[in-house]
């Protein structure tokens, strides 16, 4: 796969980092053609990241594989490095990779002393190129900002993930890749072209979806493109993702959007149709309602005004999985059967039921319209229905029933 450089003269030597680790030379990969030892392409990459570095072998090895011990690290260095330099051979005569592993001085390093083309080096070229004002204008800035965010394929040798030395440059080429993004965005924003702005944002989330900016920028430009509901609905995915994977709320500047989309929509949701739609979403329940402990919190209150209105009884029902002695239980053993019993009581209950992950153990069941009687032949045909699919193993199953308390007079809806 031949690459062009800066200057314009080809390169027989390409290394792709960004997204996947591969090395051609012409349109031939090298790089998998012995998977024997997957420590020697480490050191590969080790070297090839750390340009213009030296180290001494016991370095390298403990810094890439710090808990195993070496009696010997130069020998086990020069076996590995023997390998490498097999692999990197090409057939016939002709230059090779090789030559740029380089010892000396009792220290290894990576010597440009065979030429190659490397997307990281592209990719910051490109970057630098259309943010320093070089480019001839606003259209050649958004053709060079296109160029460097295709170049990146995703995260920076994803196959060293584990490795705590890649980590730094992973960080590094992600923030200058979401920069790029947000620079160009920027520019298309002046062009009105929200169109490529919400391709460039969705695959953006795809690399970094925890990113809360390209989620507004994505939102925007939903609304300036009039896809109001669009907008709404990926509000409620966010802030729900968000707070279930990392505890957080929604931050000012997406409640503001909402709040926009919200004022945009009532220009012209009249039909009441439209707006049920709106507000029942997308997913179709089958059964019970799962939702998390600060929603069902809203429900409890709600139920319980409703009952305090209606007279009708509501029952709040716990379950809870221990060990022997109501001790704690394994976690791996415990997260297995929370997932096979979540399941279980979803089949079990109505539509109109309410059920929530109180925690790692428990769950909390909250049951309309029904007393104190059904409700436990309801725990106990979740308990049937779970043992006639599964074992509880080394677990015990134990569950709680309570009518809703009443509300004291002060007591509001939040």
């Amino acid at each position: 796969m031949n690459k062009t450089s800066s200057s314009g003269s080809k390169e027989s030597f390409a290394i792709y980092t960004l997204g996947k680790f591969f090395i051609f030379r012409d349109t031939v990969l090298i790089s998998e053609r012995s998977g024997r030892s997957r420590r020697m392409w480490e050191i590969f990459k080790f070297l090839l990241a750390n340009r213009g570095k030296s180290f001494f072998p016991e370095d390298i090895l403990n810094l890439l594989w710090p808990d195993k011990d070496y009696s010997d690290p130069n020998m086990a260095m020069r076996v590995q490095m023997h390998r490498l330099r097999q692999a990197l051979k090409t057939n016939g005569e002709g230059k090779s990779l090789a030559s740029n592993l380089v010892f000396t001085q009792g220290r290894y390093q990576w010597e440009d002393r065979v030429d190659c083309w490397i997307d990281t080096e592209e990719f910051e070229r490109l970057a630098g190129l259309a943010a320093s004002g070089d480019t001839s204008g606003g259209d050649e800035s958004i053709r060079v900002y296109r160029e460097a965010i295709e170049l990146y394929g995703g995260d920076y040798l994803p196959e060293s993930s584990s490795s705590g030395w890649a980590a730094p440059f992973r960080v590094y080429y992600r923030e200058l890749y979401l920069n790029c993004v947000f620079e160009l965005i920027e520019l298309l924003k002046q062009k009105r072209k929200y169109t490529e702005i919400i391709k460039i944002c969705e695959k953006a989330l795809l690399i970094d979806y925890f990113e809360e900016h390209l989620h507004v920028k994505l939102i925007e430009a939903y609304l300036a493109k009039g896809m109001t509901a669009r907008a709404r609905a990926h509000y409620d995915e966010v802030t729900m993702i968000f707070y279930r994977e990392m505890g957080i709320k929604p931050s000012d500047a997406l409640k503001n959007l909402y709040r926009l989309a919200g004022q945009k929509a009532g220009a012209f949701e009249l039909d009441l149709d439209t707006i049920q739609e709106g507000l029942s979403g997308q997913e179709s329940s089958k059964g019970a309602y799962l939702c998390d402990p600060e929603l069902f919190r809203y429900f409890y209150k709600l139920e319980r005004l409703r009952s305090e209105r209606t007279g009708k009884e509501v029952q709040l029902c716990l379950l809870t999985l221990t060990g022997a002695n109501y001790q704690g239980p394994p976690s791996g053993l415990l997260e297995e059967v929370m997932d096979r019993l979540r399941q279980v009581i979803l089949e079990s209950l109505r539509k109109g039921d309410i059920v929530t992950c109180w925690n790692e153990a428990q769950y909390l069941i909250l049951l309309p319209g029904v007393n104190r009687e059904q409700a436990v032949g309801v725990l106990d045909r979740i308990e049937n229905n779970y043992r006639q699919k599964y074992s509880f193993e080394d677990l015990y199953f134990h569950t709680k029933i309570g009518a809703l308390l009443p509300l004291n007079e002060d007591a509001r809806l939040v």
